[in-house]
């Protein structure tokens, strides 16, 4: 039996960690400490969460002023819970398989992508009107949409990007009103991350193996970071292998440099990136221009499953084990230190010493480039993980 590892990781603005492990998730405070959790193996003294559906997590969310935290799971169920006391305030079943959520800048809404090309809104809190509490369609895509996040400051925005290459940009709650398109990725958008201190652009990042910087009132291409330059000397030296996913992988035998997820680093002035099978996250400083420079590749020993941040600090969450030699660790975390990055020790093993659930062995995560295929379907529902 081996630990369960942490498959998705959130942060807030009022300092608490999500860490999600298959249809459960912990919930700990800025120094790891667990403070609430839908899982049974906690201590007496931790707040249960109830209302969770029991069914893989595939997405989740903060809403900015961090009083809401939403969940979806595998069977297309919703629930926003209130951070105050971790009650269940809202729980729908929604009609599509969502691929990410994220709240409104109010926290009013909860928006919703999904595998079928749209986006769709519902309120937080339950209304008497039953029609007023159903989803309403915010926007459509002709392709998977793969992730939505929303702009910072006036005009308001909804940026969502998708398996054709583009993103969209959206004023909001018209959405039927674009602003702009964002051309320029040759293969799969994955992740969008936008940012306060640069409340006009927006950074993406691609199963092409790049990460780009738009203007997003009018769709230009401002940069791009080609990670081969970067990372190429993970696959020279085999500390990255090239190898098949677990669900028909297309072209598999090749390099891949797909990105997972950018966030924003607000203190910092700086993004952060997860790039799939590699032992390093790749952290860019925002500049004058507007440009991204000063690009780092900062080695974490394992490969990143997801990356998120809390204040200045940098939570990367490890993707299974690969072999007998690799640790059980479950993240590692970051932070600034005299102009570098360095472990946070402390938090690094708080988090660490935390349990999970036992079982009986890791499966590796089906890779993005199998659901970035355009001649991907759906697995049948027996053989999905």
């Amino acid at each position: 039996m081996v630990r369960a590892s942490i498959t998705l990781v959130e942060t807030s603005s009022q300092g608490h960690i999500a860490l999600v492990f298959d249809a459960n998730f912990h919930i700990t405070d800025s120094t790891g400490k667990i403070v609430a959790s839908t899982s049974d193996d906690v201590d007496a003294s931790v707040a249960k969460i109830g209302g969770a559906n029991k069914d893989r997590i595939i997405t989740v969310a903060f809403s900015q002023d961090g009083s809401l935290f939403a969940t979806c799971n595998n069977e297309k169920t919703v629930t926003i819970y209130n951070t105050a006391d971790w009650t269940a305030v809202r729980s729908l079943i929604i009609a599509k398989r969502a691929t990410a959520i994220t709240f409104d800048p109010s926290g009013a809404y909860l928006l919703i992508a999904d595998k079928f090309g749209e986006v769709h809104r519902t309120p937080t809190a339950l209304s008497a009107d039953e029609a007023a509490s159903k989803p309403e369609l915010l926007l459509g895509h002709v392709s998977i949409v793969c992730d939505v996040k929303m702009s910072h400051g006036s005009p308001s925005y909804v940026l969502t990007c998708d398996r054709d290459e583009k993103l969209r940009v959206s004023k909001y709650p018209n959405a039927y009103n674009i602003q702009s398109f964002g051309l320029g990725h040759t293969e799969f958008v994955t992740t969008i991350a936008t940012a306060q201190f640069a409340p006009n652009n927006a950074v993406t990042g691609s199963g092409d193996g790049t990460l780009r910087l738009w203007d997003i009132s009018s769709g230009q291409l401002v940069q791009t970071v080609d990670l081969q330059e970067l990372l190429e000397p993970y696959y020279t030296d085999g500390r990255v292998l090239m190898g098949v996913s677990n669900f028909e992988d297309r072209n598999a035998a090749t390099q891949r440099y797909g990105v997972l997820r950018v966030r924003s680093i607000e203190g910092q002035r700086m993004f952060v990136a997860a790039v799939e099978r590699f032992p390093v996250v790749v952290v860019l400083s925002f500049g004058e221009g507007p440009a991204l420079a000063n690009v780092r590749v900062v080695d974490v020993a394992r490969p990143v499953a997801d990356v998120a941040v809390l204040g200045d600090r940098i939570v990367a969450a490890y993707a299974p084990p690969s072999g007998e030699t690799d640790s059980d660790d479950l993240a590692v975390v970051l932070e600034p230190t005299n102009g570098d990055l360095a472990t946070d020790v402390t938090l690094s093993a708080a988090l660490n010493a935390l349990s999970t659930q036992q079982i009986e062995a890791a499966a590796p995560a089906p890779s993005i480039y199998v659901w970035g295929n355009k001649m991907y379907m759906d697995p049948p529902k027996d053989d999905e993980d």
